[in-house]
């Protein structure tokens, strides 16, 4: 029973520990500049479409720049009253790492936003970060249920084929017992010819003379 509650507890830290962006720093064009950061416990290519998903469903498609995804004029009033420019970039360094989400919130031109020109700004964009974990699980599970539907379509595609390779052996089973039974007839009846034509042969040897 302890180790159920050690463990439990170990369970919930990990994710509070995951579910906390942070003020971060990350390099564009040459440039460090200020940043917010999120560890999301998901593949880096789940992480991306969900957060693709998420933005176009707002209106917005992003653009490939220097290694990030940019959403140029975009208007949430969750980070800020103005319009911003974000910078997403997804990382995974292995497929058993985390996906670390770095996102920089420009005024646009590349005039990036830290905390000592807007903390309210830079405090709304991690709890936005932090937001992306239910979206990324909700992605994440609905890739896992159109995975696991396309595996049940596939297992019974097979079951099916299995029914219709049974009702083939079913007929040709049928046909087989059939030619089988026929065969037996013809057996008895080739029987009888064979011995109706064996007597008459030893009825003409006993009509031989001395």
């Amino acid at each position: 029973m302890k180790k159920i509650v050690i463990a439990a507890v170990f369970a919930f830290t990990t994710c509070t520990v995951l579910a906390q962006a942070r003020l971060s720093t990350a390099e564009f064009q040459k440039v460090v500049q200020p940043a917010v950061e999120h560890e999301l416990p998901y593949p880096e290519k789940t992480v991306k479409q969900a957060i693709e998903n998420k933005m176009q469903q707002r209106g917005y498609k992003g653009k490939e720049s220097k290694g990030y995804i940019v959403y140029t004029g975009v208007r949430m009033p969750e980070i800020g009253p103005d319009t911003y420019d974000l910078y997403f970039k997804i990382n995974q360094k292995n497929k058993k790492s985390n996906t670390f989400v770095t996102m920089l919130v420009s005024t646009g031109y590349e005039k990036f936003i830290g905390e000592a020109d807007n903390v309210e700004v830079m405090a709304n964009s991690r709890r936005h970060l932090e937001t992306m974990t239910e979206v990324v699980g909700a992605h994440d599970l609905e890739l896992q249920i159109k995975s696991q539907e396309e595996s049940v379509k596939k297992e019974e595609k097979k079951l099916a084929g299995l029914v219709d390779d049974g009702e083939d052996m079913k007929k040709k089973k049928a046909k087989l017992e059939k030619d089988m039974e026929d065969n037996a007839k013809k057996i008895e009846e080739q029987q009888k010819e064979a011995e109706k034509q064996r007597q008459i042969l030893e009825t003409l040897k006993s009509q031989r003379k001395g």
